[in-house]
């Protein structure tokens, strides 16, 4: 969220932000309560963002056991397959964290 300052100011000068939306994956071990009271505290640093909020998005790992084909989403790391105990698991995704939306005041003009 550094990378949004350059963007803010090339921006009009009436426009504000509203609410930012954050897509966080378990592996970028993201404490979203943590990263909403850091905006609280980094937001009132520019008239376009000081009246904002932040959301974080969760995602999930997707997880798919070799052995039985069993598919499942987790929340975080898993070793064993929970339908058949295996353990030669294929996981996908939980490693993003970017964000996903930007709300203005100029999208619901």
């Amino acid at each position: 969220m550094t990378n949004l300052r350059p963007w803010l100011d090339e921006q009009p000068d009436d426009l504000r932000l509203q609410k930012i939306i954050v897509r966080a994956g378990p592996f970028r071990a993201v404490v979203p309560e943590a990263l909403v009271f850091a905006w609280e505290v980094v937001r009132k640093e520019h008239p376009k963002t000081v009246d904002s909020v932040v959301e974080v998005d969760t995602s999930y790992i997707a997880v798919t056991c070799k052995k039985c084909g069993e598919s499942w989403n987790a929340e975080r790391a898993v070793f064993t397959c929970p339908k058949c105990g295996g353990e030669n698991l294929e996981m996908g995704g939980g490693n993003e964290l970017f964000i996903e939306e930007i709300e203005t005041n100029e999208d619901n003009a």
